[in-house]
């Protein structure tokens, strides 16, 4: 693992920037030279509308080039810190893009759709998180399996009418921190057999490692009923075992979408599993102090993997705007919810690792864990 400081550099003066509009040839984008670097960004999907075709393919354009530039830095660094990143003007952004390469598009005379990969330049990051303070990671990941799937009449199905499998696929996975193949459930795949990796059977997580190669390997299943899309994950990633939950209501959203936000979260959720080991494993005067000052000792109190705590909330609003948070948390995994009052709730979720880290990434959210007379009590800050 290497945390990187780099060297003072002015990338505005330094910066390649080409035109989308020069990327059209195919074959001849700097960004189709990027396969699999940190630095790119594929599959950007963008759908625009303007006054004509080409105020709105300049719209797409400038659409893919910030949520490009935008993923790498989040890339880059754990979820605890995204808070850190300051906002970037429309120059900031154009800078820092290197190429364009289109995949597919269409057009009409108002509107334009494509689909686009972005190459960002590596210099212009890291100066930026240099300027912010804040340390970052390149080290990748050894490359995992997923196998998304979905249980329906009593068997196991690769995809379903909501697009799982397909939402899966459609995610920029190569270029990722945590690089992934995605593969599809063989046909004599036993519904009970991913049931029990579900619920956390390693002898049944062995055989189908066994079957799928022996790497670490992640289930993730995807069940969209009753107005409500369920994810989970279990396995194994690069980090080790996971069991994680999450569920979205299905409210104003058609099961695709809320499929396709589902994936892409529960990817998050894997690469900054990896993030934060690297983040807790680096040195602390890199990770976690300020420059020429002495680094705080690390707790040495560990917290239980399963953890109870009430939370205080002011009402009904500010607690699913708690919730939501907290499902966001980095490290925070499988939460439930025991009981809820006016004003407070019973949860419980997984944590590995120590108390202090615990406190320090809820503090990093806007909340405060206490210990009050014996019992975890957790507020917003």
């Amino acid at each position: 693992m290497a945390f990187w400081r780099p060297r003072r550099f002015d990338w505005r003066a330094a910066r390649l920037v080409l035109l989308p509009w020069l990327a059209l040839a195919a074959g001849s984008s700097v960004a189709a030279n990027a396969t699999d670097s940190l630095y790119a960004v594929g599959k950007i999907s963008v759908d625009a509308t303007a006054k004509d075709a080409v105020a709105a393919k300049a719209i797409g354009m400038a659409e893919a080039e910030e949520r490009a530039v935008q993923t790498v830095l989040k890339r880059l660094v754990p979820l605890s810190a995204y808070a850190q990143l300051p906002a970037l003007g429309k120059d900031d952004i154009e800078g820092m893009v290197e190429g364009v390469s289109i995949r597919s598009e269409q057009n009409s005379a108002t509107r334009y759709l494509a689909v686009l990969d972005v190459s960002v330049s590596e210099a212009g990051v890291k100066q930026l998180l240099e300027n912010q303070g804040i340390a970052y990671s390149e080290a990748r990941a050894p490359s995992i399996s997923i196998l998304p799937l979905v249980i329906a009449g009593g068997r196991v199905k690769d995809e379903g009418p909501e697009g799982w499998w397909q939402a899966w696929e459609d995610l920029d996975l190569s270029h990722s921190i945590t690089p992934a193949t995605i593969l599809k459930p063989r046909s004599n795949l036993d519904v009970e057999t991913v049931k029990s990796v579900l619920a956390g059977d390693a002898q049944a997580l062995a055989t189908m490692q066994g079957d799928y190669g022996y790497g670490p390997l992640v289930i993730a299943a995807g069940d969209a009923a009753d107005g409500k899309f369920v994810t989970r994950l279990a396995g194994a990633d690069s980090v080790g075992a996971i069991n994680y939950g999450h569920t979205d209501k299905l409210s104003g959203t058609d099961a695709k979408a809320a499929a396709r936000a589902a994936a892409a979260t529960a990817f998050a959720i894997l690469e900054n599993r990896w993030k934060e080991t690297q983040i807790q494993g680096a040195p602390a005067t890199e990770a976690n102090s300020e420059e020429g000052k002495e680094a705080k000792p690390a707790g040495k109190a560990e917290v239980p993997r399963n953890v109870v705590a009430m939370v205080e909330f002011s009402g009904l609003k500010d607690w699913q705007d708690i919730r939501g948070r907290l499902m966001n948390v980095a490290g925070i995994q499988a939460l439930e919810v025991n009981s809820l009052s006016a004003r407070t709730a019973s949860i419980t979720f997984d944590y590995a690792g120590s108390l202090d880290r615990l406190q320090t990434v809820l503090n990093q959210s806007g909340f405060r864990l206490e210990d009050r007379d014996g019992n975890f009590v957790l507020s917003t800050r």
